[in-house]
């Protein structure tokens, strides 16, 4: 499976979460749930590792799940910085730009999810956004 169809994965079972695409408030829920979807942060995972990873756990699904995001993101001819603007267009409550469609807004909605679930566990989302940038970079190099 390509990164671009583990993201397209997460981003579907996003979409099948009531909160996915809440505005303005990402939801962490529907993070989880997309997650869970590619088998990455479900109970059982979670319960071996147990709750001092728990924090480490979320930053690894969180930056690789980013980096996917980006590559399906090049799909759609957006850039990280792209979706780093849509994400913000959603939690002011702006309606999208008329330039985007259905899967763009929805893939800005999964890494808006993402970025809130990183807040959420106290890990910095603006440094695993960075760090899955730069990961992103290297992968298309």
């Amino acid at each position: 499976m390509t990164q671009a169809d583990r993201a397209r994965t997460a981003v579907t079972a996003m979409l099948a979460h009531p909160e996915g695409t809440r505005r303005p408030t990402p939801s962490v829920k529907a993070a989880r749930a997309a997650l869970r979807s590619l088998g990455v942060l479900s109970r059982e995972a979670r319960r071996i590792e147990g709750n001092p990873a728990a924090r480490d756990m979320v930053a690894i699904a969180v930056s690789d799940a980013l980096t996917d995001a980006f590559h399906l993101g090049r799909t759609y001819a957006l850039s990280p910085q792209d979706l780093e603007q849509l994400h913000i267009a959603r939690l002011s409550g702006r309606p999208f730009p008329d330039w985007t469609n259905g899967r763009t807004q929805a893939l800005a909605c999964h890494v808006g999810n993402l970025r809130h679930m990183a807040r959420a566990y106290g890990l910095c989302e603006d440094q695993l956004f960075d760090g899955a940038e730069q990961i992103y970079k290297h992968e298309i190099a």
